[in-house]
């Protein structure tokens, strides 16, 4: 049938299960948000595995988009939001206007 087409029928509207961001990004926010925050924290605000932070983390670090220090027996995370974005498409933005537009209130 010709016509207007219902919304579950366009592409990215109705239940669906991607995101404009990937879990680096999600990852990224939830540090800005809370620097102190645990992994397994972070996994169920992101909706991934402790695993998956752990290997997120070890990118974000490798990256020099995240620094990482012990504050006794817990971990302190700094976002450097100098670093640029890596696709090319958004390369010309810092993660400092990814933070801003989309980071805490």
């Amino acid at each position: 049938m010709l016509g207007a087409m219902a919304a579950s029928d366009h592409p990215g509207t109705g239940g669906g299960t991607w995101t404009f961001l990937s879990n680096h990004a999600h990852v990224l926010l939830c540090l800005v948000a809370d620097p102190d925050q645990t992994l397994p924290a972070i996994a169920a605000r992101v909706g991934i595995t402790t695993r998956a932070v752990q290997l997120i983390l070890a990118d974000l670090i490798e990256g020099g988009y995240v620094e990482r220090t012990k504050v006794g027996r817990r971990n302190h995370y700094r976002v450097n939001g100098d670093g640029h974005l890596r696709h090319p498409l958004e390369a010309h933005h810092r993660v400092a206007d990814l933070i801003a537009a989309l980071g805490p209130a």
